[in-house]
């Protein structure tokens, strides 16, 4: 199967046919509180690279990203579900898209609607931990996913004009902290309906035309630490834009560097 959402009802039947490795990204006092029965407890910040002095930076070494999923009972040639609680995981479920696809995972699923939509159903939910069973995790790294400091600046001001740099943060971020020049404000929390599902309908693509993003032009999503970006690059992945690379230094690594800020 590709890459995309799964329902609950899906889930509740991949479950049973495949045990799918399943990683609920809420964090743990959220995932001791209730999760789905079998899923293993992680968070994004696992992956990040502890030396950098900017917060958020992906770990460079993507033999310790594969080491981390294997722990986690992430194969590439099994299936993994993503179950976070949206609106309240600031993105991680799209955090974590981005770099299993980056890594060359396949079949990576979002659960639609969360966590809360599988326990509001009153399906089986589960307190004690799970334990994960250790698998190899063998990458094949797909290039022109990402995007560093330089080449957002090279984008600055239309520079690029093929290409669209897209803020992700709230408006008001956008307005009162400033932001990349010629950036595009799209906020993260847009690619939702209200119930927590995914808007991957013809509704979305309306705010897309407005904001500029096309399929024909590279797309660059950045927010505060690459993880609200995160899920607006899932978004156009599933939607068939051949061109997003996600930006994970974000704000907090522009700032740090003290770059070009519009307000």
């Amino acid at each position: 199967m590709p890459s995309g959402l799964i329902t609950t009802g899906e889930l509740a039947e991949l479950i049973a046919a495949e045990s799918p490795a399943i990683l609920d990204v809420r964090g743990n006092l959220a995932y001791l509180k209730g999760h789905i029965p079998g899923s293993v407890a992680t968070r994004w910040q696992e992956f990040c690279d502890p030396s950098h002095k900017v917060k958020g930076m992906l770990h460079p070494d993507h033999s310790v990203l594969a080491a981390g999923f294997s722990d986690l009972g992430v194969a590439v040639d099994r299936p993994v579900v993503l179950v976070s609680e949206p609106f309240e995981n600031w993105g991680a479920e799209g955090r974590f898209f981005w770099m299993l696809h980056m890594l060359g995972h396949d079949d990576i699923r979002v659960l639609d609607g969360g966590y809360p939509k599988w326990r509001d159903e009153g399906r089986a939910t589960a307190m004690l931990p799970t334990r994960p069973r250790t698998v190899k995790f063998v990458p094949n790294l797909r290039t022109g996913t990402s995007i560093d400091r330089d080449g957002v600046a090279a984008c600055m001001n239309g520079a690029a004009p093929g290409t669209v740099v897209v803020d992700t943060r709230g408006a008001d971020e956008f307005a009162d902290q400033g932001h990349v020049p010629g950036a595009v404000n799209l906020p993260w929390s847009a690619m939702y309906r209200n119930d927590g599902t995914f808007l991957l309908d013809t509704d979305l693509l309306p705010m897309l035309e407005k904001a500029g993003i096309s399929p024909d032009k590279e797309i660059v999503p950045y927010c505060t630490g690459g993880v609200r970006s995160a899920v607006v690059f899932m978004v156009l992945h599933l939607k068939g834009y051949p061109k997003v690379k996600n930006y994970d230094g974000s704000w907090w690594e522009w700032t740090h560097h003290k770059m070009p800020v519009s307000r």
